[in-house]
């Protein structure tokens, strides 16, 4: 006898109603959706990362070059550095030994020359169609304050050196001061 009953409680069991499975089915796409968007932006900030890092690794890689090109024995005398630097900014760029070196030893990358504004600093305008560009800026810059009284900065001569990468997630641009005075 109880094995009828037991048999009339399974058949009069009602299925699913079309608004459970609708609330069920978007319970599962918010889920899915959620998911798969913390997995792009993951693979996002990850590939970004990458391109950082490479960028950094460039970049080091031109200062080292600078900094070999201008201390080791091409350029003994500081009145040659300072011609290899003011003719970073002429038209001759071919000639400058440092540009040579940097594009001897970093061969992916490609100089961007910088232009001077009316008030005579210098700008940078990277290229679009370029992944990784360089610019050498010569320039004296204050690199130490002495209690804030101006009269005791230490200036020090050499290049900026801004870098541009062209990222997964936007351009990353460094800029970093190469002294070229012992």
């Amino acid at each position: 006898m109880k094995r009828k009953s037991e048999k009339r409680k399974i058949k009069s069991k009602k299925g699913m109603t079309l608004v459970e499975i609708l609330i069920g089915v978007t319970l599962v796409v918010i889920v899915f959706a959620s998911t798969l968007g913390a997995m792009v932006g993951g693979f996002t900030t990850t590939v970004y990362n990458s391109d950082e890092n490479k960028a950094a690794v460039l970049n080091a890689s031109i200062n080292e070059v600078i900094l070999n090109t201008v201390h080791n024995l091409k350029l003994p005398d500081s009145s040659k550095v300072d011609e290899e630097i003011a003719s970073i900014q002429t038209d001759n760029i071919a000639d400058s030994a440092i540009v040579a070196a940097v594009k001897e030893s970093v061969p992916e990358a490609v100089y961007v020359k910088a232009t001077t504004d009316s008030s005579g600093n210098y700008t940078v305008h990277f290229a679009n169609d370029v992944s990784y560009q360089y610019t050498l800026i010569p320039e004296t810059k204050t690199t130490l304050k002495v209690d804030n009284d101006p009269t005791h900065d230490v200036k020090v001569d050499g290049v900026t050196i801004k870098t541009c990468f062209d990222s997964a997630a936007g351009q990353i641009i460094y800029e970093t001061f190469v002294p070229y005075k012992k």
